[in-house]
């Protein structure tokens, strides 16, 4: 299941937000007993109030995107289907070194503030150590600014995935289009199904929730992966299939029996070699449009396994599921 990932202010909304922080906490520094050390306190308040903030904003954002690593395989799959995976660990670690080396900026600025020896007439002395300061901050902050870029670009893509829980039972739909699958997941799944486009679906990875004797189920719709054969596949598209594969339940091969039912068949076998820890459900939808010629046909294709018929006016599938209940994933 996904967390939403906050976005990176832009490289100058950083460095304006920071010195905002550093000038507040400048006027918010008391008097001391002499201008001298008054006009010290207030350019070290500045400088660590800036880089605090630079700091927390840089940190966090490299600290709550998901590790690679520890990604469930699912999702590990499926992130490297919607975003750059090394350029994504390439930035991240370029934004932790800015990070860093803010931290070391802002450390050796306040020593030279520290030692800074009182004069008559240089009693402002430590303004240019902060005016230093910000030069050096300004310069690495907008040397990150691409990465920046695209730290929230991929983070909008992934906010985008609707969250699927791994750890619960599902029912995956495939089918050749238009067989009659967004019908089906529409009036399974009482809500309005989420919808989000991805590099390897044009149409969009489709999810909806449907309650089953209060367990919650969910069902998948993949436009765009697993109405085609395999070789009409890119990389891309492979891997997203591969991490189908990962989600535990069962999978509804969906069948439209005015169509050409012997080239569904194909399909259906070719899906049925992927899915091998999955079981199957074969669903003949359109039985309010089709003859009974048509639907004997495809029942006869599909003789062998369990088959529910389905159409616009019935809730077959859905009845079927309730009437199983948890056995059905048994």
């Amino acid at each position: 299941m996904t967390q939403k990932i906050n976005f990176i202010e832009k490289t100058q909304v950083l460095i304006d937000a920071s010195l905002n922080r550093g000038r507040k906490a400048s006027l918010e520094y008391p008097k001391q007993k002499t201008d001298f050390y008054t006009n010290n306190g207030k350019e070290m308040a500045k400088i660590d109030a800036s880089a605090n903030y630079l700091e927390e904003k840089l940190f966090k954002a490299t600290q709550q995107f998901p590790s690679f690593e520890l990604l469930e395989p699912f999702y590990h799959d499926l992130y490297e289907c919607i975003i750059d995976v090394d350029e994504m660990k390439k930035t991240l670690s370029s934004i932790s070194s800015v990070a860093r080396l803010i931290k070391k900026i802002r450390r050796d600025h306040l020593v030279k503030i520290k030692e800074l020896k009182y004069s008559r007439g240089r009693e402002k002395q430590a303004l240019n150590v902060t005016k230093a300061y910000i030069g050096r901050m300004a310069s690495l902050i907008k040397g990150i600014s691409k990465h920046v870029e695209f730290y929230n670009e991929c983070a909008r893509k992934l906010n985008e995935l609707p969250s699927i829980r791994t750890n619960e039972e599902c029912v995956i739909l495939a089918g050749y289009p238009n067989v009659g699958k967004s019908t089906l997941l529409a009036k399974i799944t009482e809500s309005k199904p989420e919808i989000a486009n991805y590099p390897f679906t044009t149409k969009g990875l489709n999810v909806g929730v449907f309650m089953m004797r209060y367990l919650p189920i969910q069902v998948i719709d993949t436009p765009g992966l697993l109405d085609r054969p395999l070789s009409e596949r890119n990389k891309i598209e492979l891997k997203a299939i591969t991490a189908l594969q990962y989600l535990k339940g069962i999978l509804a091969f969906v069948v439209d029996p005015m169509d050409d039912v012997v080239v569904q068949k194909k399909l259906f076998l070719e899906t049925k070699k992927l899915f091998l820890k999955h079981k199957f459900l074969i669903v003949i939808t359109k039985s309010d449009l089709a003859n009974e010629t048509q639907i004997a046909n495809a029942k006869k294709e599909f003789g062998g396994y369990e088959i529910i018929v389905d159409g616009a006016d019935k809730t077959a599938l859905k009845d079927y599921f309730l009437a199983q209940g948890k056995k059905l994933f048994e």
